[in-house]
């Protein structure tokens, strides 16, 4: 007798289905995120005006302020929504995984 489920094609397809969903799901929610910030333009600005700060802080990728940190994890996130929307693509090796590292707060 076997324990636990067994995997057959259903299994697969399942999964698969639930992958595609759950990929399209998340592009989508990177792409209105980046259209909320950068809709009219001024992506910078208007995440000062959220509260983000504009000065520079050391502590920050080359120093840059907060308000530009979120604007770049941003524009990483929806360079990988616009590839799977195939609007854009990505010309050169570029490690996202390893941007966006720095969200995981050690996840």
């Amino acid at each position: 007798m076997n324990v636990g489920g067994q995997a057959s094609s259903g299994t697969v397809d399942a999964t698969l289905t639930s992958l595609a969903i759950s990929m399209r799901n998340l592009m989508t929610q990177v792409s209105n995120l980046s259209t909320w910030v950068n809709g009219q333009g001024g992506g910078l600005a208007m995440l000062e005006g959220l509260g983000y700060p504009s000065t520079g802080n050391a502590g920050n990728p080359g120093g840059i302020s907060d308000a530009q940190l979120a604007l770049n994890m941003i524009a990483y996130l929806n360079t990988v929504a616009e590839v799977y929307f195939g609007s854009a693509t990505q010309g050169t090796q570029f490690n996202f995984n390893q941007e966006l590292s720095q969200l995981w707060a050690g996840q």
